[in-house]
């Protein structure tokens, strides 16, 4: 933008010297008049490439200030992201997880509620992912995103339930403990995409 403007009035210069030689002037006033627009077009130029490094320098910064970890665990290695995954998802799957009442409904729980809660889970943290991406305009294939990094979050939403009840110790069978580990998921992934879209 700033190049095309610079651009556009160094030929508005030019045409307006090439209009004093169609006029029959003096040829010493022409040359002074060449003389100024010469040493305009200098200047010009010289503002532009200064304008034009300057532009490129903020753009360095801006885009420097924007490059963040867009993945976890699936980046290959483990990030603070993960870490911030983690403490997210215990946060909500902390009180849950030591509440009798989730006991007593997981106990209650059958295979069509707990297919229904995963996928719940799921779709709240893909959601909250999803427009946070949005907002921010990270990348350009952002429902992509979006899905790996909702999956990253209900992994370690997982993993983190798991660790919380077995920790308590509330679930006295194995299929109980699969029971509470989808139920105290659910909070798990929402606080854990919730920090994920404060902090992002």
């Amino acid at each position: 933008m700033v190049r095309a403007l610079i651009t556009k009035l160094i030929r508005m210069a030019g045409r307006k010297r090439d209009r004093f030689r169609e006029r029959n002037l003096d040829e010493k006033k022409m040359d002074k008049e060449s003389e100024k627009l010469d040493k305009l077009e200098t200047r010009m130029e010289k503002v532009a490439d200064k304008m034009i490094k300057e532009t490129e320098e903020l753009e360095g910064i801006k885009s420097g200030m924007r490059k963040k970890h867009q993945f976890s665990i699936f980046s290959g290695e483990l990030t603070i992201l993960t870490l911030q995954d983690f403490i997210g998802a215990a946060f909500g799957g902390l009180f849950f997880a030591v509440t009798q009442e989730i006991w007593e409904l997981s106990a209650r729980l059958a295979l069509p509620n707990i297919i229904a809660i995963s996928l719940a889970s799921f779709l709240m943290g893909l959601s909250l992912i999803y427009f946070s991406r949005r907002r921010k305009l990270i990348s350009i294939r952002i429902f992509h995103t979006s899905v790996v990094r909702a999956v990253e979050i209900y992994i370690i939403s997982l993993i983190t339930s798991i660790m919380l009840i077995t920790m308590f110790s509330t679930a006295p069978s194995f299929i109980l403990m699969l029971k509470q580990t989808v139920v105290v998921t659910f909070p798990a992934v929402i606080t854990a995409a919730t920090a994920d879209l404060l902090f992002y």
